[in-house]
């Protein structure tokens, strides 16, 4: 299977599995966004390649980010859009990666030829991806509630 065919076929598996948590994917690109509390909480998942990437070697991490409204400052801070939610994947407090929450450390998932011989790559996302996907969506879930709450408590806001 080529780097592409591995590529979609994990977007699309992530797609699928977020759609309950209320997650879109952003056209065809790598980022999965929701928003909530009246678009003033955004949440954000984004596949990372690896530069290193070659056709045999394919490996890539997921950055998670929860933003909203009163963290943002200058043009950004009346507008919560898809960019002001892509700043929050590196510029944020609560940025995160996905390895850091699942496993403990930064994670990077890794696909090559040799584990593709021994297992394929519906089995490989089942197992090795897909409850980490879940786990990151929950948390981010979390953090947007935490957020939320200052909307709640807060009419002037």
């Amino acid at each position: 299977m080529d780097v592409a065919s591995i590529y979609e076929y994990i977007l699309s598996k992530i797609a699928e599995d977020l759609i309950p948590y209320g997650y879109k994917r952003s056209g065809k690109g790598r980022l999965f966004y929701r928003y909530s509390a009246d678009k003033k909480v955004g949440c954000a998942l984004e596949m990372q390649k690896s530069m290193f990437n070659s056709p045999g070697d394919y490996s890539f991490t997921f950055n998670l980010g929860c933003i909203a409204l009163y963290n943002l400052n200058g043009y950004y801070k009346d507008k919560l859009n898809l960019e002001a939610l892509k700043l929050s994947l590196t510029f944020q407090a609560d940025f995160l990666r996905l390895g850091h929450l699942s496993r403990g450390y930064d994670y990077w998932w890794n696909i090559t030829d040799e584990i593709l011989k021994s297992i394929s790559i519906e089995e490989y996302y089942d197992r090795f991806l897909k409850p980490d996907i879940i786990k990151g969506a929950e948390y981010l879930n979390e953090q947007a509630r935490k957020k939320e709450r200052v909307y709640l408590n807060n009419d002037n806001i």
